[in-house]
């Protein structure tokens, strides 16, 4: 499944790769709520983050009605979703957002690998296809202590086309 390792992979790479899981996991799932793609709309934004833009980023996943945080979701949103997969995506959706989270105020990239292999056992489990790691690689993966450089429009809608 790994073609390359993930400590090669920057943390928004990480970031893009876990939020594609979860719109693939949607998408094998036929689940579609406008929460879950506010949620990840917003995660993919993290793409193109210049420095000071990220706070503003940070504080955006309190207003969504799904966090990734761990707080429950409206009961609308688990009314809409299938139960026998409500657990699953609860954690899928919690670990997508830690990929990065875990590195907002310091930089735990063992952290960030972790809740990435998560993301993707949750996907293997669900027989939901992991795009290949070496699509996300970047040659500047190592820049701002490991976030990597911030992608061109072009490359956002070459990783996005892997969903």
């Amino acid at each position: 499944m790994h073609n390359i390792s993930i400590d090669t992979l920057s943390v928004i790479a990480r970031q893009c790769l876990a939020v594609t899981c979860l719109q693939r996991f949607c998408r094998r799932f036929d689940i579609d709520h406008p929460a879950l793609s506010a949620f990840a709309a917003h995660v993919w934004k993290v793409a193109q983050l210049a420095p000071g833009d990220f706070a503003a980023w940070e504080r955006g996943f309190a207003s969504l009605a799904v966090t990734g945080m761990g707080d429950p979701w409206p009961e609308d949103v688990r009314a809409a979703l299938p139960g026998h997969l409500l657990g699953a995506l609860e954690a899928l959706v919690q670990h997508v957002l830690e990929t990065s989270a875990c590195t907002w105020h310091g930089d735990d990239l063992p952290a960030s690998r972790r809740q990435l292999e998560a993301v993707l056992a949750i996907c293997v489990r669900h027989d939901v296809a992991v795009p290949q790691l070496a699509y996300y690689a970047q040659p500047d993966a190592g820049l701002r202590g490991g976030w990597g450089p911030a992608l061109t429009d072009e490359e956002v809608k070459a990783w996005q086309a892997l969903i």
